[in-house]
């Protein structure tokens, strides 16, 4: 009886109890045949025992089964309503009990859709079908689950076996860190990345010093970032802000500011770094850097007496310097009208350095001559531009900016030649720029650009090749 009911102890007894009424019933019952011999009585009754153990048998299973069912539908339910819950959907529910009783089919689509009762045909659809029509089993839930988790290990193992650069390129040796090195060679290192920076070595010098003079005063030991000379010098100087943090600074990011704690002050560390940036005061970029910091501060000096516009209104200027202007002047062919001729724009200077007033433009025929580009230029910023340009020294030069590399232009030999000839027209982009060395001292292949052996482009229709013009 009890594995007939699946274990249950109560429908077990109920299984004995029923057996043992029966076989009451059939022996209080008169035999039907009492004339038969023994044996005969003895085969019927074993054989009316066995069919009455079959029928209970019977019985069992089908009452398991049946509640195997119900058991089955009620998992089913479960399993459709965690479902609705994970997705955040609005499905069908259905009637899984069977009872005539019960709501109809109520089916409720999303929200663009209106909902629909389900039709007396619906109803009487058995459970099963309608489960198998609408509802997932746990098989199907299960199997989607563990594809899911298939493909997020699939897509972990793919990221994990990504190949770092010493699987890809084993013979690549990455240079170690700066902050890895010593003190001594990060001092030196930034101290050589900043020497072309004349402001910056300046700079650091100065603040080295004080700090060495006066180590106890905080004044000297805080440099703010925000400050408008360290934004202009040091700031964007490669290797100057590292130099700072190689001598024990440390970014303040709340403040904005670096700062030299008293305890960190190290004098060996300040008596190297000035040393150091004192040598790199010795070596030629700091010198040549010098030369073209004096040069764009003389640069400026005569873009505030820019006299493109308005000649002897122009402030700052004697009534001696507005003859001469004028003198210059009068000497240029006239402007040709918009839309014709070549436009000449001249720059004082690196165009990165932005002098205010440093930059004039005028239009020129084609076959306006150098020597008119200089009058022109005479006219606006005076004479000085032009002795230094033509003098003996040469300290100036007037370069093509146009060309790659730089042409300076020998105004004395090609002062008679068209704009056209100099590849000048129709547009022309001059600048006034410091002489180098061999260009001063009339040296053979002096060139801002290194030579005239590299070729450049010959600009305009009729342009002279870049070795004509040397």
């Amino acid at each position: 009886a009890l594995n007939a009911t699946g274990g249950d102890v109560d429908r077990a007894a109920e299984l004995l109890v029923l057996g043992a009424d029966v076989q009451q019933q059939h022996s209080a019952a008169p035999p039907a045949r009492a004339a038969m011999p023994s044996r005969n009585n003895a085969a019927a009754a074993g054989t009316h025992v066995s069919a009455h153990n079959d029928e209970q048998m019977r019985r069992a299973i089908e009452e398991s089964v049946r509640l195997n069912q119900q058991e089955e539908a009620r998992q089913l339910r479960q399993v459709e309503a965690a479902s609705m819950k994970n997705h955040g959907k609005k499905k069908e529910v259905i009637d899984l009990i069977g009872d005539k009783e019960t709501t109809a089919v109520v089916r409720k689509k999303n929200n663009n859709t209106s909902g629909l009762v389900s039709t007396p045909m619906e109803k009487q659809q058995p459970a099963k079908q309608q489960t198998a029509k609408n509802a997932k089993t746990a098989a199907a839930i299960n199997a989607g689950k563990a594809a899911a988790a298939r493909h997020n290990h699939s897509y972990n193992n793919k990221i994990s076996a990504k190949k770092t650069l010493d699987q890809t390129h084993p013979n690549i040796q990455l240079p170690e860190k700066l902050s890895n090195k010593t003190k001594e060679e990060q001092i030196l290192r930034c101290a050589n990345r900043v020497k072309p920076h004349v402001m910056a070595v300046d700079t650091l010098l100065r603040v080295l010093t004080s700090v060495r003079s006066s180590p106890d005063n905080p004044k000297f030991r805080i440099i703010d970032r925000a400050n408008v000379n360290y934004i202009n010098f040091v700031r964007d100087a490669p290797g100057a802000e590292d130099f700072l943090l190689a001598m024990n600074y440390r970014r303040i990011s709340c403040n904005n500011e670096l700062r030299l704690e008293r305890h960190m002050v190290d004098d060996a560390l300040l008596y190297l770094g000035t040393s150091a940036l004192e040598q790199m005061r010795t070596t030629e970029e700091y010198i040549e850097g010098k030369r073209l910091r004096a040069f764009h501060t003389e640069m400026r000096r005569l873009a505030q007496q820019n006299g493109s516009h308005e000649v002897q209104g122009s402030s700052g200027m004697t009534e001696r310097e507005t003859t001469v202007r004028i003198a210059f002047l009068s000497k240029c062919p006239k402007e040709p009208p918009e839309g014709r001729g070549a436009r000449v724009n001249v720059v004082l200077g690196d165009g990165s350095e932005k002098i205010e007033g440093g930059s004039v433009s005028r239009r020129f025929d084609g076959d306006d001559t150098l020597e008119d580009v200089l009058n022109w230029l005479g006219g606006c910023y005076g004479n000085e531009v032009l002795d230094k340009i033509r003098g003996p020294r040469r300290e100036w030069c007037l370069c093509d900016l146009n060309r790659y590399p730089i042409l300076p232009l020998d105004v004395e030999k090609h002062g008679n030649k068209t704009l056209q000839y100099l590849g000048l027209f129709p547009s022309g982009k001059l600048g006034v720029m410091l002489s180098d060395d061999a260009w001063r001292d009339r040296k053979e292949g002096a060139s801002g650009g290194g030579g005239f052996d590299v070729h450049g482009s010959a600009r305009g229709l009729g342009a002279a090749s870049r070795s004509m013009l040397h």
